[in-house]
């Protein structure tokens, strides 16, 4: 069943002469809104119940077309659009075809395949979206330590490292594989910042890339300056101005050796923002996410901030991004929290219907917005910008 409901130590960063500026049109007041005024509907997609897949925490989720592969800890599954349970990608095991770890996964969606990322055994695993294996390529051991990946129509992969630790003494923040025989073959093409998390994995941002456009735009930690990939190579194409400042150079020399989360510490006492902290895109804006706070929504011309939305069919105020659950505006909600706002979606009769159809251990439920056209004009008109 799938439901749609209808309706000092820092400074400001300069900007270098080749940036455009993204034209904020309100910058220094973010707007509050109801999601309705930036959706024209919101797919809710109960996830199938059954002794054959019960998940846990959901870690990731994706789409393409009619299906979604949901990761929780113990697996990866692929559901229909309705929710109907598919199939498990692979399974857990040191078997041919199996994986001891997964630490994350992409779509070939060209070939309709799932990519394991498994950085322990230092191999990519692809699978077609029924489960059945295909193949494998092999990471160079200085490459296996990827923490998210993105491809590209040419079949480059895009990969984003973790910040550097006592463990992984990464050089890269983002690197560019290609096939060679049965090796992924790497090539840097944006180095890692002089920071350090100690003795922490921490990638700080989740999810760092996104195709808008047709480009390939990619973030980097403390900046806000939107990069594109391009001929093997990033560059800075657009500055995001919001009126706070980030960390520059010589504030970051001058603590390179601090643990990173005690350097968090002293920015937010400084009162230092964190620049683009996450990317989404759908086919009409680009979104990013500005000091974990403000979502910035993007038509390639114009864009609004946005501090917080409100779903008033179920009480409920959130972030626009959908958080660190998918990088495709695919969120989730658990079953629990529909059966507790029970009396909140009362006045919609698709989700009171949803609600009275779960029970709290029931799988999660995916949501999914579907946004209207010529949005920032919109908002622009209705908030008087």
């Amino acid at each position: 069943m799938t439901v749609i409901i209808l309706m000092s130590s820092c400074r400001q960063q300069s900007l270098p002469n080749s940036l455009e500026a993204i034209n904020i049109i309100n910058k220094d007041r973010p707007i509050e809104l109801d999601i309705y005024d930036i959706v024209d509907s919101i797919s809710y997609i109960p996830l199938e119940t059954s002794e054959k897949c019960l998940l846990g925490e959901l870690q990731r989720t994706k789409r393409d077309g009619d299906f979604y592969f949901v990761e929780d800890t113990k697996g990866l599954f692929v559901f229909g659009k309705d929710g109907r349970f598919l199939n498990e990608i692979g399974h857990k095991g040191n078997a041919p075809g199996e994986y001891l770890y997964m630490d994350n996964f992409y779509l070939d969606r060209k070939n309709k395949q799932v990519c394991i990322i498994n950085n322990v055994q230092k191999r990519i695993l692809r699978y077609a979206y029924d489960g059945t294996y295909i193949s494998m390529s092999y990471l160079g051991d200085k490459d296996a330590n990827i923490e998210s990946a993105m491809l590209c129509d040419g079949g480059e992969l895009l990969a984003f490292y973790p910040l550097p630790n006592d463990l992984f003494h990464v050089d890269s923040e983002y690197r560019v594989f290609r096939e060679k025989g049965d090796t992924l073959v790497s090539e840097r093409i944006m180095d890692a910042k002089a920071l350090t998390t100690k003795d922490a994995f921490y990638p700080f941002l989740y999810f760092p890339m996104v195709t808008f456009n047709n480009k390939y735009f990619l973030a980097s930690v403390f900046s806000n300056e939107l990069y594109q990939y391009e001929n093997g190579k990033t560059f800075p194409v657009y500055h995001v101005d919001t009126s706070a400042t980030i960390p520059d150079e010589a504030f970051l020399d001058e603590h390179k050796d601090l643990d990173f989360f005690e350097l968090l510490k002293i920015m937010n006492q400084r009162n230092i923002g964190t620049g683009i902290t996450a990317l989404e895109a759908s086919s009409d804006y680009l979104f990013a996410l500005i000091d974990n706070r403000k979502t910035l929504v993007w038509d390639g011309e114009k864009g609004i901030l946005i501090s917080t939305t409100y779903n008033s069919d179920l009480n409920l105020y959130s972030s626009l991004l959908t958080g660190g659950s998918s990088d495709e505006h695919v969120g989730y909600l658990s079953a629990e929290f529909f059966c507790e706002k029970k009396e909140d979606s009362a006045g919609s009769k698709a989700l009171s219907e949803l609600a009275d159809s779960l029970s709290e251990d029931d799988n999660p439920v995916l949501f999914q917005y579907h946004f209207k056209k010529d949005a920032v004009k919109s908002l622009m008109e209705k908030y008087k910008l």
